[in-house]
């Protein structure tokens, strides 16, 4: 606890609250823009954190976190179209409070729950981070090969409708993590001759091209989105009673969100309809969900908002990103020289409790910012999408540039935005691709490394190491409960199909 103390002095600086202010304001933009999100965001960011101290950089980035999973149920309730994936749950209630002309009580609410949704899941990180990296400071070469594979699985498998789309994204992923040096031989490989492709694909470049670019041209071929109507913000007597009242809900719900966050490859929008369903399973009233329900809203974004710690939880601990958003904050850290596992624990300390006294910090502040930008949020929603597409795509170009300020890196920039639209035209999902080149390297290395500390004797060496076989165990559920999943679905829709004919004979 006494480096928890002296990291929370840290947290006192002028500049990383700064950071953190500023986090979380540019986050709850991209969180209300329609088609944003914070992914989108930390995108943005990284090339502007390049040039500053490491704990003020990632709490930066982590701010954008956290405002953006709030930022989303803003516009889901004023125009029934949720600003990112995670606020998708919101809008099944929130819109109907606003058309109902509670648009004031469900934003309240929103901003409520969301800032109880992110001190918990920052309290509860805070306490079990040390214990997990504790945990995985004595894993080898074959334990981190297999949390590689376990990340690599779950992100292929969960993200998407589609189990091949899945397979085949984190495949592309895999692909242009090999691209560059042998981590062994130190022999470039793959690079066709281009010398720029020597170190292998600069990661901001990749990030922003594949989710801003195409982010962008999606945007363009879209069309104008929905604009909120104009609406007067009131603080109506007894929300913050009606909130509190709704204890168990919020308290439940971000218990969720902090468990299924913790899942590599989940994400918020999982959790925040999981979450919703068991709050309408303990309602007294569940026939109001879907129709107003204020339950609706405090369960979806507790959950959430709660989830940004649990997502973080595996990431800081075992260097596993618990979802894409995640993946994208991790490469924040590598880009400062820091890799997230239980050596970043071992070996730097004071940057690690000075990011977890940097989100506790950004949870907190997030209620009071929140608050106090919801009137002009209202107001963004009315941006032209023209202006607003020019800055994005601005910021982005510059942002490349400035991180090595080399125009190759634009190359690689353009070909990925338009790899990312031609991959969205096609319904295949980005995210597995950006974990597979988070982790294709690292899964390479200690696959290769597994070998040689082996001799050979893989059998051998597994059969002595209990971690590996819990983490093999876990692979192999994870591999194959969607193949369950469809297989009982396909039963149950034939017996369905059965019995309307034997009904109608």
């Amino acid at each position: 606890m006494d480096t928890v103390f002296a990291a929370l002095d840290l947290a006192g600086v002028a500049s990383l609250l700064l950071s953190i202010v500023v986090g979380l304001v540019v986050g709850i933009i991209f969180g209300v823009l329609p088609g944003m999100g914070p992914l989108l965001g930390i995108a943005l960011a990284i090339p502007f954190t390049f040039f500053m101290e490491p704990v003020p950089s990632i709490a930066l980035l982590m701010g954008i976190y956290q405002g953006g999973n709030f930022g989303g149920a803003v516009t889901a309730i004023m125009i029934g179209v949720p600003g990112t994936p995670m606020a998708a749950a919101t809008l099944l209630d929130g819109y109907p409070m606003a058309r109902g002309g509670r648009v004031s009580d469900a934003l309240i609410l929103a901003t409520l729950s969301s800032f109880s949704g992110a001190v918990i899941g920052a309290l509860l990180l805070i306490l079990l981070s040390p214990y997990l990296a504790a945990a995985a400071a004595n894993f080898g070469p074959m334990e981190t090969m297999l949390l590689a594979a376990l990340g690599l699985s779950t992100v292929a498998s969960l993200t998407g409708r589609s189990l091949p789309r899945g397979l085949l994204a984190a495949a592309l992923g895999l692909a242009a993590a090999a691209i560059g040096t042998d981590p062994i031989l130190g022999l470039p490989r793959l690079t066709m001759g281009l010398p720029g492709l020597d170190g292998g694909f600069n990661l901001v470049a990749l990030l922003m091209g594949l989710f801003a670019v195409s982010e962008l041209l999606a945007q363009v071929a879209e069309g104008d989105h929905r604009k909120a109507e104009r609406v007067h913000l009131q603080l109506r007597n007894g929300i913050l009673g009606n909130f509190i009242r709704r204890w168990t809900n919020w308290l439940r719900s971000s218990a969720v969100g902090i468990l299924i966050g913790a899942i590599p490859g989940i994400g918020g929008d999982a959790s925040a309809y999981i979450a919703y369903r068991v709050s309408r399973d303990f309602s007294k009233e569940p026939e109001k969900f879907g129709e107003g329900a204020d339950d609706g809203v405090v369960a979806a974004e507790s959950a959430n908002s709660a989830t940004t710690g649990g997502a973080l939880l595996p990431m800081l601990a075992i260097g596993i990103p618990g979802d894409p958003v995640v993946a994208a904050l991790m490469g924040g850290f590598l880009i400062q020289g820091l890799a997230p596992g239980p050596q970043l624990f071992q070996q730097q300390p004071e940057i690690v409790y000075g990011v977890l006294a940097a989100f506790l910090l950004g949870a907190m502040l997030l209620l009071p910012i929140a608050l106090v930008m919801l009137r002009a949020l209202i107001r963004t929603l009315a941006v032209p999408k023209p202006y607003l597409v020019a800055a994005v795509g601005m910021f982005s170009v510059l942002g490349v540039f400035m991180v090595q300020r080399y125009m190759f890196d634009l190359w690689v920039f353009f070909a990925f935005g338009l790899i990312g639209y031609a991959l969205r035209l096609a319904a295949i999902p980005l995210a597995p691709l950006i974990i597979g080149y988070v982790l294709g390297s690292t899964f390479e290395e200690e696959l290769r490394m597994t070998s040689l500390v082996t001799g050979g004797d893989w059998i051998g060496f597994f059969l002595h190491r209990p971690a590996s076989q819990i983490i093999l165990a876990l692979l192999v559920f994870v591999l194959f409960t969607p193949v369950v999943q469809a297989l009982l679905r396909r039963r149950a829709l034939h017996k369905l199909s059965t019995s309307t004919r034997e009904s109608h004979s």
